[in-house]
């Protein structure tokens, strides 16, 4: 009689304990490439936008989780070669002229960030988070020549010549906050998407991110 209830109590603790929520993450990894738009701030003395917009973006990124809902993530990416048109007044000869000029700007960046995903072994999780991107950032500008008019030969001629400034390379940390979500197609396979903030002089950068990866 004894040995029976042993017997009994020894498989209701066994199923009561497979029943229980593991201790450690569900998923201990995971991959994923992005792509996005990239808008990077750029301010100009007399532009009325200061924003480079509409840069196709790539990136990978790889996890680490701690628990199903700390996770540590690093994400490596760059973007095309955005362009901003640019003008400024000058003085020559008493006449009041304009100096316009192309400016290009290019970055590849390595983000290192901290993310909280809300829900446990669900299809949908919420996250937000924030850490620290490192950014290599390329400018290279182009000015068109000035003309203005010659009153002494009563005609147009070259004020100043055509040059080139750059390319001038320079690295930029900066800390960001973001907000997305991570939904599964199937038990391992999810897309995600993000909106990242990288703030340094008020709002440096806004980058959309859509993608796919896969939790090991």
């Amino acid at each position: 009689m004894l040995s029976a209830v042993c017997a009994v109590w020894l498989a209701g603790s066994a199923v009561a304990a497979a029943q229980e929520a593991p201790s450690g993450p569900i998923s201990r990894s995971d991959v994923q490439f992005v792509i996005g738009w990239q808008n990077l701030h750029k301010p100009a003395s007399n532009n009325s936008d200061d924003w480079v917009n509409a840069i196709l973006f790539g990136g990978l990124g790889a996890g680490w989780y701690w628990t199903d809902h700390l996770k540590t993530q690093v994400d490596f990416g760059g973007g095309t070669s955005g362009h901003q048109y640019r003008y400024e007044p000058r003085f020559a000869n008493g006449t009041d002229l304009t100096q316009f000029s192309r400016l290009e700007v290019r970055e590849t960046s390595l983000a290192i960030g901290q993310q909280y995903q809300f829900f446990r072994n669900q299809w949908f999780h919420p996250n937000v988070g924030g850490g620290v991107e490192i950014a290599r950032e390329t400018t290279t500008e182009a000015y068109d020549p000035v003309f203005g008019f010659d009153p002494v030969t009563r005609t147009s001629r070259q004020i100043a010549p055509a040059r080139v400034e750059g390319p001038e390379h320079r690295f930029i940390a900066r800390p960001f906050v973001q907000t997305g979500f991570k939904g599964y197609l199937t038990q391992r396979a999810f897309f995600t998407t993000d909106m990242r903030l990288m703030v340094r002089h008020g709002i440096d950068e806004v980058l959309f991110r859509a993608g796919f990866g896969i939790d090991f």
